[in-house]
């Protein structure tokens, strides 16, 4: 006895073009309406596949991943002082993966710290609470002032060398050209350092204040006394800018 060996068929677009057709459509036309047919049922099929596949991280669709961040609500970031480069999507992908690991951590000054290292910042950040240091230099507007000394609830983040931020001074930048004030960040990068914190903090805190700091010593309030900082030491510059609540923003509080 001989055994035909059935070709492997991979496709429904393969498969309909070879059904038999009727004698009126037999021919040329009647297999590629039959091969198109085929070509929707792959269609539906891999709307099928990728469907599944856009709940683990590492298999999503590039196309598809910004879905799923929204879902897990973990942004694709700019690396700071790149000039908008985006952050590596295999690094992202890995982040989404381990995203309730990331909210469980969540307000918590570890968790500051992973936020800030998404964007560059591989220096861990300082969570300062208004306790520890009761009178900050005076940043922002009347209003922003006075909620940083009379509100218990609040804290700041101290940045430190080595940090993809620099200090900006007067002259080092030509007005229009989109710098900032104090510091080389973009607008870009300062709205992505508060929309980060302000979706992770706890929702009783405030975050008032980031702190960039060049010099190699302290900025009064932000160590304890004895236990070996220096204070003033040696660097540039201090630079304070106003992060606060979105609603300061909307009402112009800032």
């Amino acid at each position: 006895m001989s055994f035909t060996q059935t070709p492997q068929i991979d496709s429904y677009a393969a498969l309909c073009s070879q059904v038999l057709q009727k004698p009126p459509n037999a021919g040329p036309w009647g297999t590629a309406w039959q091969t198109t047919m085929g070509g929707n049922y792959d269609t539906q099929l891999d709307r099928e596949y990728f469907a599944r596949a856009c709940r683990y991280p590492e298999q999503t669709p590039t196309d598809a991943l910004y879905y799923l961040a929204n879902e897990r609500g973990l942004e694709r970031v700019l690396l700071v002082g790149t000039g908008g480069t985006l952050e590596d999507e295999t690094t992202h992908r890995l982040r989404l993966k381990h995203a309730w690991t990331t909210w469980l951590l969540s307000g918590s000054a570890q968790g500051h710290t992973d936020e800030m290292s998404w964007c560059g910042f591989l220096t861990p950040v300082q969570t300062v609470r208004r306790r520890e240091w009761s009178t900050p230099l005076p940043v922002g507007s009347a209003y922003v002032q006075t909620f940083a000394r009379q509100v218990w609830s609040q804290f700041d983040l101290c940045f430190r060398k080595p940090m993809p931020v620099d200090p900006s001074h007067w002259g080092d930048f030509t007005w229009g050209d989109g710098s900032t004030w104090g510091t080389t960040l973009t607008l870009p990068e300062i709205q992505l350092l508060r929309r980060l914190v302000r979706e992770h903090k706890s929702a009783h805190d405030t975050c008032t204040y980031f702190w960039f700091i060049w010099t190699t010593g302290a900025v009064w309030g932000t160590y304890k006394w004895g236990d070996g900082t220096y204070w003033g030491a040696t660097g540039d510059d201090t630079v304070g800018i106003v992060c606060g609540e979105k609603q300061w923003e909307t009402f112009g509080y800032m």
